[in-house]
């Protein structure tokens, strides 16, 4: 039995558990499923805070040039004076930078002064590059150079080993005459792109350029995966990619991992703004909420099962014992001891074991004791008790009596009625029948229903007389003379 209660249990309380595993993922997974507007607003916000990265970074550079010290290495005499004076200018603006609230924290890669064709004067902290061109790298520099305006560009070159957000701001002689450039450079890394997605949604992104036919990762933020990565650079993602270069809006990224949500679109506010691609991606849960629910589940089940075990065995331990108890008792009656009857108080079980004391008494022909230590019955009597008492009353009494005397009608009717029920419940006590459930009002009603019964077979007024007669009571009637 013990083991039949407990797998019971277990069932319910696996059941349970699955309808609640069910019902939780259908209701947390609408919660968490991806949002398919997320992509969008993480590029926006992405395209947002890099251009203003480059723009702030462009007009303080742009106050830095028009200082009239980033003017005196020009003029220095020979080359190796012009050298030495830009790194010194080169230096005292990278200073000043580490410490611009306006440039948001974006730190330089390096800077530089460049002659009106481009040719590096010095750079700061180092005699490299002295010489070099960058004009003819980076056309953009030439334009800037030429039209005698700010510029701010994206500068990626293999050969070189350089990948950069480069602002370029012309320096003017006291003539107005442009005499050369400086130019600001921080390095196009996985932790400034990083820095831009907590800045903004929070999601991966990444800046990726024209590399030949195919499309070229330079940076990305953490959360872009190498999965994720391997599937912008080939196939159809990199040719919506390359689409985004050339087109005016975003553009879907197909052949992403399960799950994932790609857009692209030209990087703004850098060059012509055809020069990189931005990319970002709505990626799905980190957890899957099948696994995230899984384990609160089981460890409720087995919390469950547990408890089931404790409440078979409790239950067991109830119901096994007097059940035992009975069928031992039973056994020893059917071999012989029929003088036996099962001794059990049980809450749930005490009645059964008084109907099978009954039922025995019956069979045996045994009178049962239904009092209790005090000689009262052991079950109050019904309401319905005293109709059948009186009932069975009058059945004894076969023919009514005359009241020569007349004495018992001329009492009046109430002082009738009260004497006859305080007689009646003094010879009910007599013969040692219980009197806590007769009331005087159904007494009344009982009595008078009688008493129209018999006067309408008889004929005559009808008053009722207690009688005792051995064990019993009863209401002899009795006619006017």
């Amino acid at each position: 039995m013990r083991l039949k209660i407990v797998a019971i249990f277990s069932l319910v309380v696996l059941a349970v558990a699955g309808l609640a595993f069910a019902l939780s993922r259908a209701a947390v997974t609408a919660m968490v499923a991806p949002d398919a507007a997320a992509a969008p607003r993480t590029l926006e916000a992405a395209s947002a805070q890099l251009q203003v990265e480059g723009l702030s970074t462009e007009r303080w550079l742009s106050g830095r040039a028009a200082d009239p010290a980033a003017r005196e290495p020009f003029a220095a005499g020979t080359a190796n004076a012009r050298s030495e004076a830009a790194t010194s200018v080169a230096d005292k603006i990278n200073e000043a930078a580490a410490s611009a609230p306006e440039l948001f924290g974006v730190r330089a890669s390096l800077v530089l002064l460049v002659d009106a064709q481009g040719v590096v004067l010095g750079r700061n902290g180092s005699k490299q590059l002295r010489g070099d061109n960058l004009a003819v790298a980076y056309p953009s520099l030439k334009t800037a150079l030429e039209g005698g305006v700010a510029s701010t560009d994206i500068w990626v070159n293999r050969e070189r080993n350089e990948q950069l957000f480069a602002s370029f701001a012309p320096v003017r002689a006291a003539d107005g005459k442009i005499v050369g450039a400086v130019v600001f450079a921080s390095s196009i890394t996985d932790e400034r792109l990083t820095s831009a997605s907590e800045k903004t949604s929070g999601n991966p992104i990444a800046i990726a350029v024209k590399s030949g036919n195919a499309l070229e990762l330079v940076a990305k933020s953490n959360g872009f995966s190498g999965e994720l990565a391997s599937a912008v650079a080939q196939n159809q993602a990199a040719e919506a990619g390359m689409q985004a270069l050339s087109a005016a809006k975003a553009i879907d990224l197909p052949g992403l991992p399960a799950g994932h949500v790609g857009l692209a679109r030209a990087l703004g506010g850098y060059g012509d703004g055809k020069r990189a691609v931005l990319i970002a991606i709505s990626a799905p849960p980190a957890k899957s909420v099948g696994s995230a629910l899984l384990w609160p589940a089981l460890g409720a089940a087995l919390f469950g099962l547990l408890l089931a075990v404790i409440a078979g065995y409790l239950m067991d331990a109830y119901l096994s014992k007097p059940v035992a108890e009975i069928e031992d008792g039973l056994l020893a009656i059917m071999n012989g001891q029929t003088n036996r009857r099962l001794d059990l108080e049980h809450a749930v079980l005490g009645g059964i074991v008084f109907r099978i004391n009954s039922l025995l008494n019956q069979l045996f022909g045994v009178s049962e004791d239904d009092t209790d230590e005090e000689g009262r019955p052991s079950r109050a009597p019904s309401a319905k008790g005293l109709t059948a008492a009186l009932s069975v009353d009058e059945r004894v009494v076969t023919q009514a009596a005359i009241d020569p005397s007349g004495a018992l009608f001329s009492e009046s009717v109430e002082a009738y009625h009260k004497r006859v029920f305080d007689e009646y419940l003094t010879a009910k006590r007599g013969v040692g029948d219980p009197t806590d459930h007769i009331t005087f009002t159904d007494f009344l009603e009982r009595l008078r229903s009688s008493e129209a019964e018999m006067t309408q077979k008889t004929g005559k007024p009808v008053r009722f007389r207690v009688e005792q007669r051995e064990k019993e009571v009863a209401l002899v009637a009795i006619t006017e003379s």
